[in-house]
């Protein structure tokens, strides 16, 4: 398949690509996890290093482009690897995964905190990652600029009324570095964090946006 072909995103995320090079995956191998897979572009970096992966997705249509994008991954009973479903009820269905790479990018912006928590512990005590594992995570920060707009459902989190990026109707959840850290270090006791701020302007729909996002990886223990 062509790159002009693919459905979606054309490349993986440029810090899962930071991350990969950076801890050295391109040299391993083992199974990778990632939640907001969207059209696998993400996964796709893993696949063509030899990883077994798993990719989740709460829209139909981003698994059918992922299905269509890679249509060569498939488990040893023929189904599909990419699977169509909100994280915290796959995370509740499924365990001893005991994958080696957990991934969530851009994805936690999407529910409220109370529910990356409770993601955070059910991950952990269903045993989706082995102990050791290498962890990704990307996500809004309180400079973006979504960050108030809408109606505040609770602290930090509003149901965006704005449609210029395209979000009407979703949440949008944003956090402070140190909130973040404190959630890892507690709910996945992570350790040997890196930590980028991701500031960046974005023309949507003719106007020009600040995206702040924040990129944090890291060896749960």
């Amino acid at each position: 398949m062509t790159i002009k072909e693919i459905r979606g995103m054309k490349y993986p995320d440029d810090y899962i690509t930071k991350f990969f090079f950076k801890e050295n995956l391109h040299t391993k191998k083992g199974s990778v996890l990632e939640f907001g897979c969207a059209n696998g572009n993400n996964i796709s970096l893993f696949y063509q290093y030899d990883y077994d992966v798993i990719g989740v997705d709460f829209s139909q249509k981003s698994i059918d482009d992922a299905n269509y994008n890679l249509e060569h991954i498939y488990d040893s009973q023929g189904s599909s690897l990419f699977v169509c479903d909100d994280m915290l009820s796959f995370a509740k269905k499924n365990k001893d995964l005991e994958v080696d790479i957990f991934l969530i990018p851009n994805v936690i912006s999407y529910i409220k905190k109370a529910d990356f928590i409770e993601f955070l512990k059910v991950s952990k005590e269903n045993s989706l990652f082995k102990k050791d594992a290498k962890f990704f995570l990307r996500t809004r920060t309180k400079k973006d600029y979504r960050y108030g707009l809408g109606e505040e459902v609770e602290e930090s989190t509003f149901l965006m009324t704005d449609n210029i990026t395209g979000e009407e109707g979703a949440l949008c959840t944003c956090y402070d570095e140190y909130e973040l850290i404190e959630l890892l270090k507690k709910y996945l006791n992570l350790k040997n964090i890196v930590i980028s701020h991701l500031d960046n302007q974005n023309l949507q729909n003719g106007r020009v946006l600040l995206n702040s996002d924040i990129a944090i990886w890291g060896n749960i223990s």
